[in-house]
């Protein structure tokens, strides 16, 4: 999928005014996408990408950090800032080297012409790509265009398909290649791309205009890309911490110029319910919008009430209630019977942290509250698993060192799946708590699918336990 950033900019100090068009609340407020009206911040981290990765030929980028930073709408914007277009392919946990690359390959529209014939139809014809999410199109190599001149086309097939063609044929468009959620693809294959990052690198004097852009949630450079060093000096690498409370403010401060709204009755809660999370800021807001009808800019001011707030939060956890239900089952579900029940101890021990989270050993000490001899080394082991999509990616570490549940909603979630939270104490606990602890029919269908799951390995023998770690 071609990007086209480079047809406008995006100034967030423009007000409203009768002669242009009305701004869009969902234009502003952008949960599901990257932000552009509603982009804050990061001012080192663009000049860091313009001045040392976009303006230098050769040179490759790599944008790492926690889930939900903001890295994707921080390219985004260096790249509209910079008048660049770009492919962007994103990765799934299946996704193979391969076919990340024939997915850029089928962003560039490249092909080849396999066979001169008689005949002058004007057909193009696609097939779907099967257990894949590739942003690009990925097009099935049999897909065939049959042109009026008698030529038959096909896109470039997996034999012409290398790093070396890709860059010719993204660098004579004037294309950079946009890699997102990398950390997804398997290790074996993301090794391979060290090889890409050196060509594209080598080409960079031929094509100054082209290079590889890679995003992926990491705690360092070395988990996203391996042996980044070969590609030398000519790799640079972005972290990109969280928004702190001031900059998730400016977000609702940029919505309060361009739609006429004030959140000032309900700001200090929705920044702390957001919990440092970019999307839930945006998701929030966008939320108290649709509470009061608010699809553009008002003629007359908005203020926002506690009752919205409410009101947003409930709306939220309810239309994502499935998706939550899903994710900690696939976390607690129980493959085999063990004497510890490793990411149910582990989940528990982190409902009793803050929303904010804890370092291992904070962890470690609300486990062995309950299991004085449980293993250091299941903690660490677990709290890695819980990150991953086979265990619904429950957990992120954050980029000082701790962990924490991915969304705040979880963490309200676990508390009350987990019975950790009385009434009386929900009162008194977060917003999310309090509107998940009226979930009781939900959580009672989960913790019985949990425990029937458990039955049926009860009779199973038992896998020898993990012989403790020393700490």
């Amino acid at each position: 999928m071609r990007l086209p950033w480079s047809q406008s900019k995006t100034d967030n100090t423009d007000t409203e005014s009768p002669s242009h068009p009305p701004v869009r609340a969902n234009e502003v407020f952008t949960p599901s996408v990257p932000a552009a009206r509603g982009f804050v911040g990061r001012q080192v981290e663009m000049a860091d990408i313009r001045k040392k990765g976009l303006n230098v030929p050769g040179t490759q980028i790599v944008v790492w950090g926690e889930s939900g930073a903001g890295k994707s709408s921080l390219v985004n914007k260096a790249l509209v800032d910079a008048g660049k277009t770009a492919v962007k392919v994103s990765c799934t946990p299946d996704s193979t080297y391969g076919e990340i690359l024939e997915a850029a390959f089928s962003g560039t529209g490249a092909f080849f012409v396999s066979e001169r014939t008689e005949q002058f139809n004007e057909e193009l014809g696609f097939s779907s790509t099967v257990g894949s999410d590739l942003i690009g199109a990925k097009l099935d190599a049999r897909i065939q265009v049959e042109t009026a001149s008698g030529q038959q086309k096909t896109p470039i097939a997996r034999p012409q398909m290398s790093p070396q063609r890709l860059v010719a044929e993204l660098g004579s468009r004037n294309l950079s290649w946009v890699i997102e959620d990398f950390h997804k693809v398997p290790k074996p294959e993301r090794e391979k791309l060290s090889h890409a990052l050196k060509i594209f690198s080598d080409e960079g004097t031929k094509y100054p205009d082209t290079r590889i852009i890679i995003l992926g949630v990491s705690d360092s450079i070395d988990e996203l890309v391996r042996d980044s060093t070969n590609v030398g000096r000519r790799l640079i690498d972005i972290p990109v911490p969280p928004l702190d409370e001031n900059e998730l403010g400016k977000i609702l401060d940029i919505g309060e110029e361009l739609l006429n709204l004030s959140f000032s009755n309900i700001r200090s809660r929705l920044i702390s319910t957001s919990v440092g999370t970019v999307t839930v800021t945006h998701a929030l807001a966008l939320s108290c919008c649709d509470e009061r009808n608010v699809d553009a800019y008002s003629s007359e001011r908005i203020d926002f009430t506690e009752d919205d707030f409410d009101a947003a939060v409930s709306s939220y956890a309810r239309t994502r209630s499935s998706i939550l239900r899903s994710r900690f089952r696939k976390a607690l579900t129980v493959h085999r019977k063990r004497v510890y029940d490793n990411p149910q101890v582990i989940l528990r021990a982190l409902t009793e942290l803050p929303e904010s989270g804890g370092t291992v050993g904070e962890i470690l000490a609300k486990v062995r509250n309950y299991y004085p001899q449980y293993p250091s080394g299941n903690a660490t082991t677990y709290l890695k698993a819980l990150q991953g999509e086979e265990r619904g990616s429950l957990v992120r570490r954050t980029a000082s060192g701790e962990y924490r549940f991915d969304e705040p909603l979880q963490h309200a979630f676990a508390k009350t799946l987990f019975d950790m939270t009385s009434p009386a104490e929900a009162r008194d606990e977060s917003d999310w708590v309090q509107v998940v602890s009226g979930s009781e029919g939900q959580l009672k269908a989960l913790r019985a699918d949990l425990e029937a799951e458990t039955s049926l390995l009860s009779d199973a023998s038992e896998e020898l336990e993990e012989s403790p770690t020393r700490d």
